[in-house]
Order: structure tokens, then sequence, then C-alpha cells
């Protein structure tokens, strides 16, 4: 019980920080798969150290093991891509809007794989947060086209490698340091490959070399620095989260995020234009989220009182019939 709590506390805040520290990051060194590639090598260094100082568990690497994570890698990666370019092409409250298009996606997946149905008050619920959607889209002055569709397809993402990952967790026996290993060894190379195919390496490096001999070189370095460290505390608590949850638990954990990160980025690193449509669609949008959240909290309190009630039913003792 207290990991399902702490996971999702610090999902919620480790999340709802990195989306800012990416932003600042990414405005002044704007290299999104580079980024990525150090992030990745972040987590592989520090989760050995860790390892080799003792103060955690981890299994040695094992390539039969590497193959069965091999998706979970894949749908990783392009998520966080899709995510990094969506958060440089746009506004943080806009990005957060789109973003909660994922617990719609996670739910509209879980039934397609055999779920079930939601109940009309989840679906109600849904269609207030897409509708918000359109309103923000609507109401954008600075309609980005591309950062639009690299967040939808960042939802899209998402939703395989939530998914993948609790299964992972819980049928394949992985724990959070496993899948953070694993994910930073594996992606590493990708990315470094990504890095110079699309000329990053040529441009990335004169220019951080740039802003460290700059005059706010200093600032810029603690905050590269700490993007890199938070980048490793992020996947971590996801990780975390989704194994001591559920792939459901952990999207609906970052609706309730984006509700902060809507309001706090009207007014930091740039803000957005409050025209009222997109005012009227971030506030849907929120109130979908939220009704959204508590819809799921209903529903899953329900089905667990019917698991308890079925369990006492079957584990009572029959009353001994009368012999005639």
């Amino acid at each position: 019980m207290f990991n399902s709590i702490f996971s999702a506390i610090l999902y919620c805040f480790v999340g709802l920080a990195m989306g800012f520290i990416n932003k600042a990051v990414l405005m002044q060194w704007p290299y999104s798969n580079s980024l990525l590639m150090l992030q990745m090598a972040a987590s592989v260094v520090i989760v050995y150290t860790l390892g080799c100082l003792g103060l955690i568990e981890i299994r040695p690497f094992e390539w039969s093991s590497a193959r069965s994570l091999s998706g979970v890698v894949f749908f990783y990666n392009a998520n966080v891509a899709f995510a990094l370019a969506a958060v440089e092409a746009l506004s943080i409250p806009v990005y957060h809007v789109l973003k909660r298009l994922t617990p719609v996606m996670v739910l509209c997946a879980k039934f397609l794989i055999g779920d079930g149905s939601p109940p009309l008050e989840v679906c109600l619920s849904v269609l207030a947060v897409v509708s918000g959607c359109f309103l923000a889209g609507a109401g954008d002055l600075s309609f980005d086209a591309r950062g639009y569709l690299w967040a939808i397809v960042s939802c899209m993402l998402q939703t395989a490698y939530l998914i993948l990952v609790e299964r992972s967790g819980s049928q394949k026996g992985f724990t959070t340091n496993d899948l953070l290993v694993y994910n930073g060894v594996m992606s590493f190379p990708v990315l470094a490959v990504l890095t110079l195919i699309t000329g990053e390496a040529q441009t990335s490096i004169p220019r951080l070399i740039e802003l460290s001999s700059g005059p706010d070189s200093l600032g810029f370095a603690i905050l590269f620095v700490v993007s890199l460290a938070v980048g490793v505390l992020l996947n971590y608590s996801l990780f975390f989260c989704t194994i001591s949850n559920s792939a459901l638990t952990t999207t609906i954990i970052g609706t309730l995020r984006s509700v902060l990160g809507t309001t706090i980025g009207f007014f930091v690193l740039g803000g957005v234009k409050a025209t009222p449509l997109i005012v009227a669609g971030s506030s849907v949008n929120t109130v979908g989220g939220v009704w959204y959240t508590y819809a799921k909290y209903k529903t899953k309190n329900a089905q667990q009182a019917e698991r308890v009630e079925q369990a006492k039913a079957h584990t009572s003792p029959r009353m001994p019939q009368e012999k005639v």
C-alpha cells in the first residue's frame, strides 16, 4: 500500500518538474534526441554506480531478457522522442491539454484487448477531455500542426508502452531497477545512431560548448545537469508507479499532474496568449480529466468491493441441511 501511494506521489511531482525543466533546456539547446540520449546514459551510469556500491540490487544483463523487453524499449524511446519534439514546438499548457488524451487511449486499448466496456460516466468524462482538446486547439493563436501531431503520436506510443511495462512487471518479474537498466543500455546505441542520421551530433556539440562558455554558463550547466538527473528519476518513478499500481493509474496521475502544469504554464517559460477558446478548452479538458479520474476511482472501488463479496461467498461455511 505504501509503495502504491509513494510511487504515485513521486511520479506526479517529478513529472511536473520534468516538463518545465526540459522546456527550459530545449529553449536554449533545441536538440531533443541528444538530450534523451544523454538522459539514457545518465540512467545506466547512476544505476550501475548504486549497484556497485551495494545500495540497490540489479540482475546481470542477459540478452534473453533484453529480447523480451525490446517492445518496452522501442515504445519508450519513440514516446519520449515525440514528447520532447512536442514540448519544443508547443506551449506548456497546450502540451498538457493534449497529453490528457493518454488515459483515453489506454482505456480504448484495454477495451480492445478484452478488459470490457467502460461505464457511461467514464465515457462522458472522456468526451469532455477530447472536446477540451479541440477547443484549445481552435483558440491556440500559435497553432503548430507538427507540434500537435507529435503530441498525439506520443500519447499513442505511451499507451502501448505503459501496457507493456505493466505486463513486464506483473508477468515477467522485472523490478523497477531492471527496467531502468535495460531501457538505458538498449536505448543508448539507437539514440546515438539517430543523432548522427538527423545531423544533431554535428550541431549540438558546438552549441553545447558555446552555451558552456557564455555569460550564463553556470546557470545553463546547473540546469543541464538537473535535467539529466531528473530525467533518470522520472524514468524510475514511471516504472515504479506502473509496476506498483497499473498503466491506467499511472495515466490518471499524469492527468492530475497536468492540471498543475497547465495552470503554471500560462505564466512561465514564454506562457501562452489566453484567448477565450484556449481558456475554455483548457477548463473543459481539466474538468474532464478530474471527472475521469473520479469515475475510474469509483469504478475500481466498486470492482474491489464486488471481488471481496465474491470471495466471502465462496469461503463462508455452508449451513448443514436437516435430515428428514
